[in-house]
């Protein structure tokens, strides 16, 4: 009776190993795909005005669009701006001049139904001079430093009201989600006295720059160069490694 007990146990034994080595099998297959789903390369293309939602409302004139998928779905990042426009107002000289804008905003979601994950907004009002407010050519950057399948945009811009050679203002700002970091300073302008751009990645930080303050080169100083690094404290540092470089890369005006 035992030895017929043990024969039973052990064929029961034969017909459920199969079983769970075919359930170890489903379960790395499941294992890996999760990890190639994880792993999946962002891969942003640009987009056209066909695949901005009814439900958007843009504001002003398209520059683009660019689409990407990540963990939180499908993104969208839109661009546009306003053309200068008399604005009935006066600046803080009692001069009446023109406006305009720069509009950026993120939406994402799953089956066509798209929420804002962020949007930024930059005006020059009251322009009586020559006015300035647009996006700086080919600086959109759609990347995954940190690689956590979500992605981090960066976005760059100027704007200026002059009457002279003097650089426009220049804003980086990245996103992460929800959460900005930005950069603010001067573009670099050739005078025309044959002078080139010099500044780097390791002194584009006026706050860290010694010996500038006070002297007959303050202003030139600081073109090229951004006011602080303070907003990228919590970041990852390939975040503030990333925009210090896009950073330099347009730093120079054209015009």
């Amino acid at each position: 009776m035992r030895s017929l007990f043990i024969l039973l146990l052990a064929v029961g034994f034969c017909r459920c190993n199969p079983a769970g080595e075919n359930d170890k099998k489903n379960a790395d297959t499941i294992t890996n795909t999760l990890i190639t789903e994880q792993n999946t390369k962002i891969e942003p293309v640009k987009g056209t005005a066909a695949d901005i939602p009814a439900s958007v409302k843009l504001a002003g004139k398209l520059v683009e669009v660019w689409k990407w998928k990540d963990k939180m779905g499908d993104n969208l990042l839109i661009t546009s701006v306003v053309a200068p426009y008399k604005d009935n107002k006066k600046n803080e000289y009692g001069e009446e001049g023109f406006s305009a804008e720069v509009h950026a905003v993120h939406y994402a979601g799953m089956n066509g139904a798209f929420q804002q994950v962020w949007s930024v907004s930059e005006k020059e009002t009251s322009c009586p001079f020559d006015i300035t407010c647009e996006f700086i050519k080919d600086a959109i950057s759609i990347t995954d430093l940190d690689a956590d399948q979500v992605a981090e945009t960066t976005i760059q811009y100027k704007t200026a009201c002059r009457s002279d050679v003097s650089p426009a203002a220049m804003k980086l700002v990245m996103h992460e989600g929800a959460t900005a970091y930005s950069l603010r300073g001067l573009m670099w302008i050739n005078a025309g006295d044959g002078e080139k751009f010099t500044v780097t990645e390791n002194d584009a930080n006026l706050e860290k720059l010694q010996g500038y303050k006070g002297t007959e080169e303050e202003y030139m100083k600081t073109f090229g160069r951004y006011e602080s690094e303070k907003e990228f404290a919590a970041a990852p540092k390939e975040f503030l490694s990333h925009a210090r470089s896009r950073w330099i890369k347009f730093a120079v005006e054209t015009f």
